[in-house]
């Protein structure tokens, strides 16, 4: 997805820059291969940077999700605790399950955040599968509690 839209922005920029170079060309004279290089790099400057801000904000909230869910899986484990004893064997068995989930999800972000801005959109699928199976896993588990 992200592919298509760097490389969206990217036609888009070089279009941008074939006109504003038509308008130059009008005004000035013919275009110069430098002027059309210069152009070139500051839209892909541009890319570039709107994609690493796309990276950050995800991170963000990725990063809050999972600070929320955990919070949420230890909330959970609490109340296992307090579980009547045949209840609580069945629970313990689910909550283990679960942050085996927590702890697979928890190993994806760092590989976000040193994910160069080429990588990022592939590793970004890894972490949404994570989370989507450890959002799954924790409404499955609190589904006992209920």
């Amino acid at each position: 997805m992200m592919r298509y839209v760097f490389l969206a922005l990217l036609i888009t920029a070089a279009m941008f820059a074939s006109f504003q170079g038509s308008v130059i060309a009008a005004d000035k004279g013919p275009v110069t291969s430098d002027e059309v290089a210069k152009q070139a790099q500051q839209a892909l400057d541009k890319a570039r940077e709107y994609t690493s801000q796309q990276k950050q904000e995800y991170q963000k909230k990725m990063e809050s999700q999972f600070a929320d869910l955990s919070k949420q899986i230890d909330e959970l484990k609490e109340k296992a605790k307090t579980a009547k004893q045949g209840a609580a064997a069945k629970l313990e068995g689910i909550i283990a399950e679960l942050k085996q989930k927590q702890k697979a999800t928890e190993q994806q972000l760092p590989e976000l955040r040193s994910a160069t801005s080429k990588a990022w959109g592939d590793v970004k699928t890894g972490v949404d599968k994570a989370m989507d199976d450890l959002k799954k896993a924790y409404e499955g588990a609190k589904s006992h509690f209920e």
